[in-house]
């Protein structure tokens, strides 16, 4: 996979002196929702894997605009905490009011991807164009081990996952406000092929372009 994606930078590069009629470098915020693809069986298994809220993340970009597409080569880290109040909530169904005595702290849950989309505009307007993207890359994601306690006494800790780097792929869409600089909105769903089950999630990057 590294081979591929420098594969594609190599062409890029080339493009980039060749084709390329726009190229600009940015950075972006990220917040997305996780589907962590492991089995019930497992570690971070069951109840626990529905009890993360929403991550938070940043990443920089590099794009370049060639006749008709264009393409954006980025870099993401995402982290994802367990929710107590998720937690309860899941708890309460098996255990009833008694659920609000348990807290859960650690178990974070980190992501760091790597990837080359394509970018193909849609209904060209003035200052605004939306866009379709879809693209490949690879991502590490590792989750933390985390101790669950009733009333202030830890009661157990449950182990982490180990760090897996995994091919990735993504669809989605996007629109870009150019205003001398470009900003943009994007919605992105993305798919990490994990051992076990595929995990997903679900993020809108909000960025600047120069």
């Amino acid at each position: 996979m590294m081979r591929f994606l420098c594969g594609i930078l190599m062409l890029m590069t080339v493009s980039t002196g060749v084709f390329a009629q726009t190229v600009g470098f940015g950075a972006h915020a990220n917040i997305a929702n996780l589907n962590l693809g492991v089995p019930a069986s497992s570690n971070v298994g069951g109840s626990l894997k529905d009890a993360y809220g929403p991550g938070y993340g940043a990443g920089a970009h590099f794009d370049i605009g060639l006749i008709g597409w264009s393409f954006r080569l980025s870099g993401d880290y995402l982290s994802f905490s367990p929710d107590n109040a998720k937690f309860q909530q899941i708890l309460a169904g098996l255990l009833g009011n008694s659920a609000s005595g348990y807290t859960i702290d650690g178990g974070k849950i980190t992501i760091w991807s790597g990837s080359v989309n394509a970018k193909m505009g849609i209904l060209p307007l003035p200052l605004i164009q939306p866009y379709l993207t879809g693209g490949i890359g690879f991502a590490n994601i590792k989750a933390d081990g985390a101790t669950v306690t009733y009333q202030g006494t830890p009661i157990g800790n449950p182990p982490g996952v180990p760090s897996q780097t995994k091919t990735l792929f993504d669809v989605g869409a996007g629109v870009d406000f150019k205003v001398g600089i470009t900003l943009f909105v994007e919605l992105r769903y993305t798919w990490i092929l994990t051992d076990g089950e595929t995990t997903t999630y679900l993020p809108v990057m909000l960025g600047i372009t120069f």
